[in-house]
């Protein structure tokens, strides 16, 4: 018989099992993108398990203000937005293959334009319906896990910027501490220069859909 008191530790999850997201090198015992339970130990940060940010972090829970945020609808992650970039032009795609076969119906008897125009508005309607089809696979893709709002703390930020051709884009890196204790690290596309970023040691509500931070709402504790 195996003593309870040598017997190995459970082995640490690498990735979460409902969401794939990697999950914090401490254990935790739920998936902080997904809230999936894992069955393994409680993050502890301190010898005493508790956080030294527990008590700033309750206190935006008791704040007058947190309330407030659940009626807020953050904006979508990247992926959705391209989702509905994609649908749009597949809708201007459907319009023009419409306006190309009223026009090949306009023209009438100059066959050759009338058949070019048919030919041409079938092509732009398929390829605008796929681009519909296309678009809303993204969106439901990228809104499949759940929309999350919780009380917590930026711990630390780092960035992460890409050259392309004349321009670029940032994107920026958060670690955020919840109120069960929980850490782990969000991603945030850069909004331009007209933005600040969030900055670090700021209490408020995370609003996180998988591995995507949507936005943070500052509270003042």
């Amino acid at each position: 018989m195996t003593d309870a008191s040598t017997a190995a530790p459970p082995t640490r999850l690498e990735r979460c099992p409902n969401c794939n997201a990697k999950l914090p090198d401490t254990p935790v015992s739920i998936c902080p993108y997904c809230v999936y339970p894992l069955g393994t130990e409680k993050q502890k940060v301190s010898e005493g398990g508790e956080s030294p940010n527990h008590g700033r972090i309750q206190r935006i829970l008791a704040h007058e203000d947190y309330p407030k945020t659940e009626g807020i609808q953050p904006p979508e992650n990247l992926e959705f937005q391209q989702g509905g970039q994609a649908i749009f032009r597949g809708k201007v795609l459907l319009s023009v293959a419409v306006i190309s076969v009223a026009l090949g119906g306009i023209l009438g008897g100059a066959a050759l334009l009338t058949h070019w125009a048919t030919w041409l508005g079938s092509l732009l309607a398929v390829a605008g319906a796929l681009l519909i089809v296309k678009g809303g696979a993204i969106r439901k893709q990228s809104t499949s896990l759940p929309l999350l709002r919780r009380a917590g703390l930026i711990l630390d930020r780092r960035s992460d910027t890409q050259i392309r051709g004349w321009g670029g884009s940032t994107t920026y890196y958060f670690e955020i501490e919840f109120e069960d204790g929980t850490r782990a690290e969000f991603r945030y596309p850069g909004r331009g220069s007209k933005e600040d970023p969030y900055v670090t040691n700021l209490p408020g509500v995370a609003f996180t859909r998988g591995q995507d931070l949507l936005i943070f709402k500052h509270i003042r504790v």
